[in-house]
């Protein structure tokens, strides 16, 4: 008997019979064919569909794509999405090569990618460029040149940081099709020949490493009439940043370089801005807010070098005061460490509410001694407050300005040992606070009794308190999450001792969990 639907005294095997199936309303009732589609279902697709998957790939994968078929080579060249990044740095970074000759090999491919494209109106076009060699320097402005000309929409360029500064070139300052631009490097300065930019449709710039001046900084805004983010990430050279428009909508200030002569200074005056955020580190320099009566979401979380201590830090207390003070419409609030101690050097009791509007506060802590009493010191200020986040920073042994001074402050006045208390009650606990979320906290911390400390206080102190959240996990050496659980005697020890103590608020729930 034949096996295998193979006919008998024959090798060859019975070709099968095609899937079919009865089309309704057919009236002939005849089976139309239905052919199989296995295999390659991605190009059935769209294009745009198509064009959209392969925009997060990088450029050299979608380049190899061309080698599939004559239509992938169709939808390759018509890609609108090219960043191209040259790989390794200056000193054989680059592998085996050295840099010239992985340098030529890039240049080449961009050049290759660039010829055969045929989109008209590229949506995203990014440069990475961590070292510099001469035939780099002759094919760069080329390369913008072949961005603008596509109408490119989203302009992003790094170039090395370097002493040698070099100007953004007029094809790129007079590219109206741009929306969001990104300008990083040393090498690059805006050096505005005494006109604005032509910048009509862009709403995103961030620029990050440039040397700016405040008149060229005036020109931005000039130029740029739509922009509603503006960021500045370690820049330097303006002493005063002015935002009259009312579509400016945010303001990120992420560091900040001291290059010119003189004492440093920055004054930040945007009557109409939503959103300022200073982040990272600053020089001891003056930083003022000068008008921000419409910000409704603020973040201090920068750290600035102190220097001498001959005023007993007189001028970082009257910062973080003159700061508060021009904040005092917003709603949210993310505070960092440093500006926490300095808050704690402010005498409680007689403090005033400086941020009378304030729903929100993430407050970023090591939960040291002395930021516990900073952490109070901002609830003080911030009687309105109905949500508290408590974000642990991690690792805990990472050090920060103030940590000598504020331990040898509590050991010669004993102000940061024993219980937490205030000398008088606090308007947030006693009236508005009702949720209180405190993330990573690792029961191994050194940190656990100033922790308890903070916790127990709220719960005796916050008379309408509904739920506390504390997330505990275990944190690597390099301060990033564990998937290991936590001790589990530490954590029990740790719940024991929170879940029975005392709360002022009969609703209130307290809730550990592991993540």
């Amino acid at each position: 008997m034949a096996t295998g639907g193979a006919r008998p005294g024959s090798l060859t095997p019975r070709r099968r019979r095609r899937r079919t199936s009865a089309i309704a309303g057919d009236d002939a009732g005849e089976e139309v064919e239905q052919p199989r589609q296995e295999g390659d279902r991605i190009s059935l697709l769209p294009d745009e569909v198509i064009h959209h998957i392969l925009s997060f790939l990088p450029t050299a994968d979608v380049f190899r794509t061309r080698g599939l078929s004559s239509g992938w080579r169709v939808l390759h060249d018509a890609v609108p999405t090219l960043a191209f990044s040259l790989p390794g740095g200056g000193g054989g970074g680059a592998g085996r090569r050295g840099p010239a000759e992985a340098a030529e090999q890039f240049c080449a491919f961009v050049d290759a990618v660039l010829r055969l494209s045929r989109c008209t109106h590229l949506a995203r076009f990014h440069l990475d460029l961590p070292y510099f060699t001469p035939e780099l320097e002759s094919k760069f402005e080329s390369w913008l040149s072949s961005a603008t000309a596509c109408h490119v929409k989203d302009l992003r360029v790094e170039l090395p940081r370097t002493e040698f500064l070099y100007a953004v070139p007029r094809l790129v300052r007079d590219c109206t099709s741009l929306v969001e631009l990104r300008l990083c490097g040393g090498r690059m300065g805006l050096k505005l020949p005494g006109r604005a930019p032509n910048w009509a449709s862009l709403r995103v710039l961030s620029m990050a490493y440039l040397r700016l001046t405040d008149d060229e900084m005036g020109l931005v805004f000039v130029g740029s009439p739509a922009l509603e983010s503006l960021e500045l990430r370690c820049c330097g050279g303006v002493a005063r940043i002015k935002v009259l428009s009312r579509r400016m909508r945010e303001l990120v200030i992420d560091g900040w370089k001291h290059w010119s002569p003189g004492d440093p200074r920055l004054e930040v005056s945007a009557p109409h801005l939503q959103t300022l955020r200073l982040r990272g580190s600053f020089p001891r320099m003056s930083l003022t807010v000068a008008e921000a009566s419409s910000v409704a979401e603020a973040e201090l979380n920068f750290s600035m070098t102190i220097g001498d201590r001959f005023d007993n830090y007189k001028w970082p207390r009257n910062l973080a005061r003159g700061i508060l003070q021009k904040l005092c419409n917003a709603t949210e609030f993310v505070v960092g460490c440093w500006f926490l101690q300095v808050l704690s050097l402010l005498e409680n009791g007689d403090l005033p509410p400086l941020l009378p509007n304030c729903k929100s506060l993430i407050l970023n802590t090591r939960c040291q001694s002395w930021e516990c009493h900073g952490i109070l010191n901002m609830i003080e200020i911030s009687p309105q407050v109905e949500k508290l986040v408590i974000k642990m920073i991690q690792p805990f042994w990472k050090r920060l300005e103030f940590d000598k001074d504020c331990k040898a402050l509590a050991i010669s006045t004993h102000r940061y040992s024993g219980p937490l208390k205030r000398k008088n009650k606090l308007k947030c606990l006693d009236q508005h606070l009702r949720r209180v979320n405190i993330v990573r906290f690792d029961p191994r911390d050194p940190r656990s009794s100033s922790f308890l400390g903070l916790v127990e206080f709220i719960l005796e102190e916050a008379r309408v308190l509904d739920k506390m959240l504390i997330n505990t996990c275990k944190v690597k050496a390099d301060g990033s999450n564990s998937v290991e659980t936590p001790n589990a005697r530490k954590l029990l020890e740790l719940s024991q001792s929170i879940l029975h103590h005392r709360r002022a608020s009969k609703n209130a729930r307290v809730v550990l969990y592991f993540d």
